[in-house]
């Protein structure tokens, strides 16, 4: 990315500059000219770089802490939907149960009329808001 490629100028001018300085084949105006570049070059103000690594290492942690947390609601949301649908087979079976009761209740004699329609009504309203898939009812 950029901020690498500004990064390996700097080294490469750096090292360049260096290099031009020490040799020994060049004549001393050219060797002293690159170690007076190489001077100008460190003592300039690497603000620019220093901040956009700086900002670059924040944008990677902030990156890596959503991703994390992420991570962590996902695996939340997943036991969270493992729990329900535990919950809703238990109370499938438990409804289930019930109207065994109620029915085998319906057929013995001399049971209350009233408490058993007031039951159905009660069922057949809670089926109201199930939707069809699970047992409810189309409502027209």
């Amino acid at each position: 990315n950029e901020l690498h490629a500004q990064e390996a100028a700097y080294k490469a001018k750096v090292d360049d500059l260096t290099r031009r300085g020490n040799d020994e084949s060049v004549g001393v105006v050219t060797r002293n000219k690159a170690k007076a570049e190489l001077a100008q070059v460190l003592a300039e103000d690497p603000l620019p770089l220093r901040k956009a690594k700086i900002t670059q290492e924040a944008a990677v942690k902030k990156a890596e802490k959503a991703t994390k947390a992420a991570q962590d609601a996902t695996a939340a949301a997943s036991n969270a939907r493992v729990a329900a649908e535990h919950a809703l087979e238990q109370a499938s079976l438990k409804v289930a149960e019930a109207e065994a009761f109620l029915q085998e209740v319906r057929n013995k004699p001399g049971s209350a009329a009233g408490a058993l329609w007031w039951m159905d009504r009660e069922l057949h309203e809670a089926r109201a808001y199930l939707p069809e898939r699970k047992g409810g009812y189309r409502k027209k």
